[in-house]
């Protein structure tokens, strides 16, 4: 996948967080079937890379964007929810290049979150962070999940 597509699922991903659920209930009824729940906290692995375990179901998708922000402090902060902030926090790892499976049933994994891709940068430390978990089919966004998340 190539930069501008990672950034535009990513920005695709933090817009419709909260409203998707919503607008796909008024427009075509009752949303798929869909969840995305992490299970534990996520678990530093380097100071480059970190682990969460997530429950997780669709019905479609082919690529998952998991992301993980914090501030210095590792306090939550509201700032973190917002589009574009990615560029104030202090630590920003992400993915895309973990394997998912899309078949309406129910799946546990471990997902790995790291400084590859362009723009992740600092490194996690013990408190909260902003978990945002999004799985999209070409440029339609399945699951989108948005949370906080304990760091250890």
């Amino acid at each position: 996948m190539n930069h501008k597509r990672i950034v535009a699922v990513g920005a695709v991903c933090a817009l419709v967080v909260t409203p998707v659920a919503a607008v796909a209930q008024e427009q075509q009824g009752p949303p798929p079937a869909k969840t995305a729940k992490p299970v534990g906290s996520v678990k530093r692995v380097t100071k480059k890379s970190a682990t969460l375990k997530v429950k997780y179901s669709c019905k479609t998708g082919s690529t998952l964007w998991i992301s993980l922000k914090q501030t210095k402090s590792g306090k939550k902060n509201p700032a973190l929810k917002k589009e574009g902030s990615s560029k104030t926090a202090s630590a920003w790892l992400q993915s895309h290049r973990n394997k998912i499976k899309c078949d309406g049933q129910s799946h546990t994994k471990k997902f790995k979150v790291d400084k590859v891709e362009p723009g992740s940068k600092g490194k996690l430390v013990k408190g909260h962070a902003w978990l945002q978990f999004c799985v999209t089919e070409g440029e339609t966004l399945t699951v989108s999940v948005a949370k906080w998340v304990r760091v250890k």
